[in-house]
């Protein structure tokens, strides 16, 4: 049962047992008393419920449902002030401008969606992923570096590369690049934001479609 329901149903509850009991010919104070404490601390909880929920509406991306620009650098930082282990993957799809002015605002928004998708399904649970900017993603992988996020970028690089983009339009065939940096030895989580940045841009500068730092970088 939906945690927010199950409350509504214990308040409904508990106010009927405070009506119930003033209707009563010498209603007992003290039960009443502990009726409207129970009923005023479901209120609370109930008031609590609906703004996590509201604060989790607010930081969500609606394109993709990853986290928005800033929840994403909020959640980037705090990892890093903890002092864990991680990497950060920065990654743009390949001629975006170009995909958006050759098929349209209507595709080029799908493309998006379903690129958020498939970064979704590429992470762990204890990962975290969010928009950068207008058409970047970021993925925050937690405890793992060198070949192993290799390895995570390249799956989704060669997933993207393999999705049958032509049930979306018989010529689109998007591609990403995808740049990683540890966050080892970094001064902040800007610097380590940078530095996958920069790598994004060698990406992109030698032909789009693949991952640097590679293995034999």
């Amino acid at each position: 049962m939906n945690p927010m329901r199950e409350e509504d149903l214990r308040l409904a509850e508990a106010l009927q047992q405070m009506r119930h009991q003033l209707e009563q010919p010498h209603p007992n104070l003290s039960t009443l008393k502990a009726s409207l404490e129970e009923a005023l601390r479901l209120l609370e909880a109930r008031q609590q419920s609906l703004l996590s929920s509201r604060n989790f509406t607010l930081e969500e991306d609606p394109l993709t449902g990853l986290l928005n620009p800033s929840a994403f650098t909020s959640a980037l930082e705090q990892v890093f002030q903890k002092g864990e282990a991680f990497s950060l993957v920065y990654l743009e799809p390949d001629g975006l401008e170009a995909l958006r002015q050759g098929f349209g605002t209507e595709v080029h928004q799908e493309v998006l969606r379903r690129l958020g998708l498939m970064v979704r399904k590429a992470l762990r649970a204890s990962d975290l992923a969010g928009r950068i900017g207008e058409q970047g993603f970021g993925l925050l992988l937690r405890g793992i570096s060198g070949d192993r996020t290799f390895g995570v970028c390249e799956r989704l690089r060669l997933t993207v590369a393999k999705y049958p983009w032509n049930q979306l339009h018989p010529n689109l065939k998007p591609t990403i690049s995808l740049g990683f940096a540890g966050s080892e030895e970094a001064a902040s989580a800007q610097q380590v934001l940078e530095r996958a940045k920069r790598f994004l841009a060698e990406a992109q500068s030698a032909g789009g479609n693949q991952t640097f730092p590679g293995l034999y970088y």
